[in-house]
């Protein structure tokens, strides 16, 4: 009799901290999969210091994340995304001249020049979540990684392909982002977010020393299973 009241008042004593600590419980494993619209920004240097935009439109792409609690609102990320775009625009050499001191065949042009850009992010993220509500929640990111760009160039004409190159690039790149998610009936959360990440170029075969590329994503997608801490 002694031991079970001993037992009772200890279980009343600890639980308020029992339940403290059942609220505070870190999430689980969970896996996102996303949708994206990508626009490009930053100026290039060896562009002339033109715009990205300029060269590039916004391009769809997607982006899979996997992400485990280290403490209730703390959880750690990492995230692979994959977007691109293609443009093309006219393009005329000045003295009609090519590389050998011989006149072009077929004139100084104008032609077709397509530019076209694809990227893979690979991110380290630290977010932080705060529960809105019942059902909503919001959260903060950080972290960083590196971005492979790759990009290919193709002269043409009414006669055809006249040049063509391609280049690859590896470098550090550094990404935020904010995003809202909405728990839903399926044991999933609905999330939306943008983010932003800049790639820290150096000289390379995609982009050069001054260059600052950047990357804004709106995204769309599905996280499981749900956020339920």
């Amino acid at each position: 009799m002694f031991a079970r009241r001993t037992l009772l008042v200890l279980l009343t004593a600890l639980w308020p901290a029992l339940a403290v600590a059942q609220g505070s419980k870190a999430p689980g494993f969970q896996v996102q999969l996303d949708g994206l619209l990508y626009s490009p920004s930053g100026s290039l240097a060896a562009a002339g210091g033109a715009e990205l935009s300029s060269l590039l439109p916004s391009g769809p792409g997607f982006a899979l994340t996997a992400s485990v609690g280290m403490a209730r609102n703390w959880v750690a990320a990492a995230r692979v995304s994959y977007f691109g775009s293609e443009q093309t625009d006219t393009f005329q050499f000045v003295d009609g001249m090519n590389t050998n001191g011989q006149p072009f065949a077929d004139g100084a042009g104008p032609y077709d020049l397509k530019r076209q850009l694809s990227v893979t992010a690979v991110h380290a993220l630290l977010q932080y979540r705060h529960v809105l509500g019942g059902k909503m929640e919001w959260a903060l990111e950080l972290g960083g990684g590196v971005a492979n760009s790759r990009e290919e160039l193709r002269l043409t004409n009414a006669n055809g392909e006249k040049a063509s190159a391609a280049g690859v690039q590896l470098d550090p790149s550094l990404a935020t982002g904010a995003q809202l998610a909405y728990h839903t009936g399926w044991n999933t959360d609905l999330v939306g977010a943008a983010r932003w990440s800049m790639s820290l170029a150096d000289d390379g075969a995609v982009w050069s020393n001054g260059d600052g590329p950047a990357f804004l994503n709106w995204t769309l997608g599905v996280r499981y299973p749900r956020d339920t801490h």
